[in-house]
């Protein structure tokens, strides 16, 4: 993933930077803003010289933009540029417009990433900050594509009204996720392990099939020190062995009762709720049903194929450690799922790299070649 911009009140940005900037910001608060998107922003004085930043810290509470200006004294915010990940909100809800706030402040221009995807209100804040005579931009630069990517879970639930789903894998450098004995603690490193309870708390929900739990007994719980959030956590268990076993499972115990979700396909005699489902798009269907808004898939290698092959990862979240464990006595993450061609490959787009020494982390949008 690129450096990440740490300004100084008064530092020259460009507008590439600011909007750079801004992205940064907005994923501060992925963990909590939920349903709503993440959005950030970044003001300039009439020289672009940076003044402050800001982004939504958690639904319901003040927007990017309030974050931002309220920091700046109205001498400050004279002559302005304003760079928001996303157009300005023209409606009133849990805050206010802050499209009309904007607009009542002698700022020199604004500048956003995305339109609204709400076709009710597309293009009305940007309208109503016009109207005042302020310049007001859709970017088109180099970073749409971040942009879109920064937005991606509130873009889905609102043009095509599902679930989005994104997916974990810790592997080895021979695409393994474990053991065929199930061994699988563990492959990569610490510091990957604590970004992935970053990440999981930047969905609303955890999903995993059976087997993990059987192999694993993992806890599947967000143990994070900066942050404090329980998930759902929805268990593909189509014959209903866990909850027909006696055995203790760690998930049971961490997990509040209302937050365990059971996916069936028969009929099951218990205290949890269940989901009977028929194929993984009806389960996404039922979920969004109940206000899910985002899954993170993470494992096994048959839910991961089963989700791989009905096309429904839409971001790929991967983890490769510089180990080798071999074919003959490993499980690979994708062994169930297979292509007839090499025209029907699945690709990795706008994809971003970090390490967590040894690990080297890539995430991406999964499409069809």
């Amino acid at each position: 993933m690129d450096e990440k911009i740490a300004p100084h009140k008064g530092d020259f940005l460009s507008d590439e930077q600011a909007m750079k900037l801004a992205i940064q910001e907005a994923y501060k608060g992925a963990p909590f803003v939920s349903p709503n998107p993440l959005v950030g922003c970044v003001i300039l004085d009439e020289n672009s010289k940076f003044l402050s930043s800001g982004y939504h810290h958690k639904f319901g509470e003040p927007h990017a933009e309030v974050d931002a200006y309220t920091k700046l004294s109205d001498q400050e915010l004279h002559n302005a540029q304003v760079f928001v990940t996303l157009e300005p909100c023209a409606h009133e809800g849990k805050t206010p417009s802050c499209a009309k706030a904007l607009a009542k402040m002698p700022l020199k221009r604004v500048i956003f990433g995305l339109e609204d995807p709400n076709p009710l209100v597309a293009g009305q804040g940007a309208q109503i900050i016009r109207e005042t005579g302020i310049s007001c931009l859709e970017y088109d630069g180099e970073l749409k594509s971040d942009l879109e990517d920064t937005c991606e879970v509130f873009l889905k639930n609102f043009r095509e009204k599902k679930t989005f789903v994104a997916a974990k894998v810790a592997q080895s450098l021979d695409g393994q996720i474990a053991l065929a004995n199930g061994e699988s603690k563990w492959i990569t490193s610490e510091g990957s392990r604590e970004f992935v309870h970053e990440l999981r708390a930047w969905y609303d929900a955890v999903i995993v099939g059976r087997k993990t739990i059987e192999t694993d007994n993992p806890s599947l719980n967000v143990r994070h020190p900066e942050i404090q959030k329980e998930n759902y956590l929805i268990v593909i268990d189509p014959q209903g062995k866990i909850l027909n076993s006696k055995k203790s499972y760690k998930f049971l115990e961490i997990h509040k009762k209302e937050k365990v979700i059971f996916a069936v396909q028969k009929d099951v005699t218990t205290d949890y709720k269940t989901l009977k489902f028929t194929d993984l798009d009806d389960l996404l269907n039922q979920l969004w049903n109940l206000k899910i808004k985002s899954v993170f898939v993470e494992g096994g290698a048959r839910t991961y194929s089963g989700f791989l092959t009905a096309g429904l990862i839409d971001r790929l979240h991967v983890f490769t450690a510089p180990v080798i464990i071999g074919s003959g006595d490993g499980l690979s993450w994708s062994e169930y799922f297979s292509i007839p061609a090499l025209e029907h490959k699945l690709v990795l787009k706008n994809v971003k790299h970090k390490t967590f020494s040894p690990d080297q982390y890539l995430t991406g949008r999964l499409m069809r070649d």
